[in-house]
């Protein structure tokens, strides 16, 4: 399985890395444009961050669901304050839309779902 992680806090790098075991996770380069990034890795799972201002993450949402890179399984997080966002990024097509404190609990049963 393929994961890529357009996560940029390193607590929740840190909790990626351990719920993947051992399975490898590529991480997006900072200024990189998601969906460029998911078109050229093509992973079975992308993970991230919906409120990081600098990855546009509902529009990156939207384009990877609506190109090739579909099959892409996209998982994101938001402070739970955010419904406005968490709305936003369910209608852009993210397979799995949580608060950072249910991502960071259900990590590791939705990379072994996968």
């Amino acid at each position: 399985m393929k994961i890529l992680a357009a996560i940029h806090d390193l607590m929740f790098s840190s909790k990626v890395n351990a719920a993947a075991k051992g399975r490898a996770v590529s991480w997006l380069p900072r200024g990189s444009k998601v969906a460029e990034q998911v078109a050229r890795e093509k992973p079975d799972v992308l993970l991230i961050d919906l409120a990081a201002p600098q990855l546009d993450a509902v529009n990156a949402v939207k384009e990877i669901k609506s190109g090739e890179a579909k099959g892409t399984v996209v998982i994101g997080y938001a402070d739970h304050t955010r419904a406005d966002l968490i709305e936003a990024a369910r209608a852009a097509g993210c397979d799995e839309v949580m608060s950072k404190g249910e991502f960071a609990r259900r990590l590791p049963e939705l990379l072994d779902g996968i």
